[in-house]
């Protein structure tokens, strides 16, 4: 039997065995009202969900801290949006760098969100039993997420599994589930989860907004001809790829990741391949010689600093970027497999390394402080722990 085979068996006798437990738990609310998710789908609600699960990598979580009603959060997809990180790696002077207290925004806002329980361990399957025990009003499953990034026949029986427990079912499609992956798919999941809670002139708000900073940096790079376009490497430093004698790994032309480079920010992407981890030797990263290098933090942060200053990269220190310091790092994002609501930020460090001359006015370890209290309506100094909990210190180290 395959792999996939036995998954969808053992999800189907623990539907079985779900079905049977909690087939009461869940009556036809008496107030609710329907709305559409992005499968087409018209789901039942309550008026106004008290407790709600979000399976996912804090996508949903991180628009229900923007729209102020996060407190009804009762669980949450896995451990990525509130787990704790650090890093460390050595330098060829023989010290060690090393970066505490990493986490995703939606964490260090709301640190309550620590104890409440994980549906799934990555890569495990969910805990259905213990998702109908916690009789949810409202579960958001993000599709395209590290989360939910499974099979389509496993992910429909996932579906299938909670609907018939009765709890309603809200599913959000992030950009990788679509061929052409753009910041508005993002916008609509916004608009969704917003319709959820009465909170449509919020949502619209907040997608306005970070929308609003993608038009700008098209308006400022619209006049860029195809020979001005800086060739860029999205250079994952995966110790993984290393162990099996790769230099890292790349981001293809079908990530969101290329789309921010190529048809934002306008520059050409320097690997030619796809996939999002494409292991990448020493020999095909010289052969690019890319103008920048932007280190992305999906599954495990890279500091620009471990470039410059590992031994295990000095083979690399005749590269343009390298030699030219012109190496960034996005922030700190653990699990971002479909992007957050910080994907602006993204944006804007790679606008200002492939542009430094159109975003010359832009200091970003500023502008990142105005954005985070616009988006989460804190105040400056907890706009300063998100910069430092993203680990994007390093812009206020290089006045950047």
């Amino acid at each position: 039997m395959s792999f996939t085979n036995q998954k969808l068996r053992l999800l189907a006798i623990a539907l079985f065995s779900v079905i049977l437990t909690v087939a009461n738990i869940y009556p036809a609310f008496a107030d609710s009202r329907t709305i559409v998710d992005m499968r087409g789908k018209k789901v039942t609600i309550p008026m106004a969900p008290k407790r709600v699960i979000t399976l996912d990598d804090g996508f949903s979580a991180g628009v229900m801290t923007s729209l102020g009603v996060q407190d009804s959060i009762i669980a949450v997809g896995s451990h990525c949006p509130v787990k704790i990180f650090k890093y460390t790696y050595p330098s060829m002077n023989g010290e060690e760098y090393t970066y505490l207290d990493g986490m995703n925004p939606v964490g260090f806002l709301n640190p309550r969100l620590r104890e409440v329980p994980f549906m799934a361990t990555y890569g495990q399957s969910t805990n259905f039993e213990e998702l109908a025990k916690l009789e949810p009003d409202l579960v958001f499953m993000r599709v395209g997420s590290c989360y939910s990034n499974d099979d389509s026949e496993i992910l429909k029986r996932k579906m299938k599994m909670i609907e018939a427990m009765g709890i309603p079912l809200v599913v959000l499609n992030g950009p990788p589930t679509f061929c052409d992956p753009t910041v508005e798919h993002i916008s609509e999941e916004i608009r969704i989860v917003g319709e959820v809670f009465g909170k449509e002139k919020e949502a619209l708000e907040l997608a306005r907004y970070l929308e609003g900073i993608i038009d700008m940096i098209r308006t400022r790079t619209a006049e860029i001809t195809e020979d001005q376009r800086p060739s860029v490497l999205l250079f994952g430093l995966s110790p993984k790829a290393r162990g099996e004698g790769g230099a890292g790994t790349a981001q293809g032309e079908d990530t969101i990741e290329s789309y921010f480079v190529e048809d934002i920010v306008k520059g050409h992407n320097a690997f030619k391949g796809s996939g999002s981890f494409s292991v990448i030797n020493a020999e095909h990263v010289f052969a690019m010689d890319p103008d920048v290098i932007i280190l992305p933090t999906a599954w495990g942060y890279h500091p620009p600093k471990e470039l410059y200053t590992a031994p295990y990269y000095s083979k690399l220190s005749s590269l343009s970027a390298v030699k030219n310091h012109r190496v960034v790092a996005l922030p700190w994002t653990p699990c971002n497999c479909a992007k957050r609501i910080e994907y602006p930020i993204e944006v804007m460090v790679m606008a200002k390394a492939i542009h430094p001359k159109l975003f010359k006015d832009i200091t970003v370890n500023e502008w990142v402080l105005d954005f985070y209290k616009k988006v989460y309506h804190v105040d400056d100094k907890t706009a300063k722990g998100l910069r430092s909990t993203q680990w994007l210190d390093w812009t206020v180290e290089e006045q950047w």
